[in-house]
């Protein structure tokens, strides 16, 4: 009663109460005679029914805002029993034809290995069986490779080190640093060494620490788990949110999954950056975390990283960047005046950028299965670790996701930094950027492309121009010729990754795409289609609206793929 007085001579609970009085008078009296312990199983049931119902909106209103609208009715009619027969059938239609297509392609090789063999082979026969197999790949020059990316060695000298370094260390474990202390330092100094070139080190902020991984992927999961743990610990933070472009690698659509990270995306502005003032707009009390790319795979675009640098500081959230490609080259655009290019600051000299993914296995011109994640401090890298106090194997600390690591590779990308040095990465950020210049130039003078964005970076991305030219009949020529570059959606596009094994074929590759954009345009007009082409798939996937079926849809060719291997 004291409680209803005083809430009375509120103004807004008094006009509140007066509102309510009639309506609570008519429950009263259709109420009146009920059995009280009606009254409370009736109250008991509404509650629950409420609950739910908030429970279900909230759920929606989540959906909503990771997925969108349009996936959330798509996925409504597709419940339905009718729309839900149509879809599987015409799945399973696109499925059987491009099965029918691999078996045919997988009929053509000996049959696949499916049991241990009786008797073990010979070493002899063993090494006749493997290059029989490696023949098969596709092959590159060290010097004129047509792969976008992929290969990133041109000096064989180099190669050759890098695989005896391996061999010597393949036996070591960093997991038993007590028995393999060669390995254990030399990961502690390539991590000291990417640090330093990226505003750590005694020069820059002392404290930047890390970890090598397998590669950018393990580097960027490694990364968003520490911060999302981080921010659970220090802020409480149980519903977890991560701010990424639309252009940030797949890699955080995996650490979404995973840990339970709700993704908000936002999109990028005419020069595929990431748009700043959506993301300033996105920050809420969940966000756990910022990720920007320096560069983005699709385009080779740098985000605004001191731009939202200031909003990841000014918020007090983790910020990542990924310079999983740009982590190796973009430290040596100044150095001398090399490149001619000059790149904003986007490293831990940026105040606010938390941690950093830098791929030692690509620019850094080490083999395949080799990274780094680094931290502004330790203390943000020990929410990385797991401890087991309570196991009865022992107690056990493991600094990252695998426990055993490969020594060789630690090895081998600690010889590939040493044996390059400064003076090296200096040069080859040079060759490699002043290419990317010149591939630019030359697709900008080609009749109906468009080379998307601003940035001068190691990836140069292009589009149609003519509304009447496909791109994705433009790649499938390409391909025809030898070319194996990246497909890109939303929009459609192609990109080359430039890298000292194919920066010297840029003038065959401009050679290639001017006569092959003349090519298209008569093969278009005749009608005509590229036997085998991807051009029809690649439209579809872009022009169907439901990505949750073209999603479905990839799961079902990667269980081909696997299957037809």
């Amino acid at each position: 009663m004291a409680l209803l007085a005083t809430l009375s001579t509120s103004p807004p609970s008094r006009l509140i109460l007066e509102h309510l009085a009639p309506l609570l008078a008519r429950l009263d009296k259709s109420l009146d005679g009920t059995p009280r312990s009606h009254v409370l199983i009736g109250s008991g049931l509404a509650v629950t029914l409420a609950m739910q119902l908030a429970q279900y909106l909230f759920a929606t209103h989540r959906c909503l805002r990771r997925r969108g609208a349009l996936w959330v009715l798509f996925e409504t009619l597709k419940a339905l029993p009718i729309i839900r027969g149509i879809v599987a059938r015409e799945k399973a239609k696109i499925i059987a034809e491009m099965d029918v297509d691999m078996r045919a392609k997988a009929a053509l090789e000996p049959p696949r290995l499916a049991v241990l063999p009786a008797q073990g082979m010979s070493l002899k026969a063993v090494l006749a069986e493997a290059d029989s197999r490696q023949s098969k790949d596709m092959q590159w020059s060290t010097r004129s490779s047509m792969m976008s990316g992929a290969v990133y060695m041109a000096d064989q000298s180099h190669f050759n080190l890098l695989c005896s370094v391996y061999s010597t260390f393949a036996h070591a474990n960093p997991l038993h640093a007590d028995a393999f202390p060669s390995v254990a330092r030399m990961e502690a100094e390539v991590v000291n060494m990417t640090a330093a070139m990226l505003g750590g080190g005694d020069n820059g902020n002392p404290e930047v620490c890390g970890l090598m991984t397998s590669g950018g992927t393990e580097s960027i999961l490694t990364a968003v788990r520490a911060s999302r743990d981080y921010m659970r610990a220090t802020r409480g933070i149980t519903q977890p949110e991560m701010i990424v472009a639309i252009s940030a690698h797949a890699a955080v659509y995996k650490a979404a999954e995973y840990f339970g990270i709700q993704l908000v995306r936002v999109g990028v502005d005419a020069d595929f950056r990431m748009d700043v003032a959506a993301v300033r707009r996105a920050v809420n009390r969940n966000t756990i975390l910022i990720y920007a790319s320096a560069p983005g795979y699709p385009h080779g675009t740098m985000d605004a990283v001191e731009d939202l640098a200031v909003i990841a500081k000014r918020r007090g959230v983790c910020f990542h960047v990924d310079a999983c490609l740009g982590g190796f080259v973009l430290p040596f655009t100044t150095a001398g005046g090399a490149t001619g290019v000059k790149i904003a600051p986007f490293d831990f000299r940026v105040d606010g950028v938390t941690s950093m993914s830098v791929d030692t296995h690509k620019y850094g011109l080490s083999q395949k299965g080799s990274s780094v994640v680094l931290y502004a401090s330790s203390t943000l890298r020990q929410y990385q670790y797991t401890a087991v106090m309570d196991w009865s194997g022992g107690l056990y600390i493991s600094p990252s996701q695998a426990g055993s690591r490969s020594g060789g590779l630690i090895a081998q990308t600690w010889a590939a930094l040493v044996h390059t040095g400064q003076r090296g990465y200096e040069e080859i950020a040079g060759t490699v950027l002043r290419g990317a210049r010149s591939l630019r130039e030359g697709i900008s003078a080609i009749d109906g492309l468009q080379v998307m964005g601003r940035d001068v970076t190691m990836v140069v991305a292009w589009k149609s121009s003519d509304p009447a030219l496909n791109i994705y009949v433009v790649n499938d020529v390409m391909v025809n010729k030898g070319w194996h570059m990246s497909v890109l959606h939303s929009p459609p596009a192609l990109h080359m990754c430039l890298t000292s094994a194919n920066v010297e074929s840029v003038p065959k590759l401009l050679e290639d795409l001017s006569k092959v954009v003349d090519e298209v345009r008569a093969l278009q007009g005749s009608g005509a289609k590229i036997a085998g082409g991807k051009a029809p798939i690649y439209g579809l996937a872009g022009g169907l609206p439901d990505r949750g079926l073209i999603g479905d849809i990839l799961r079902d060719v990667q269980d081909l793929m696997l299957k037809h291997v």
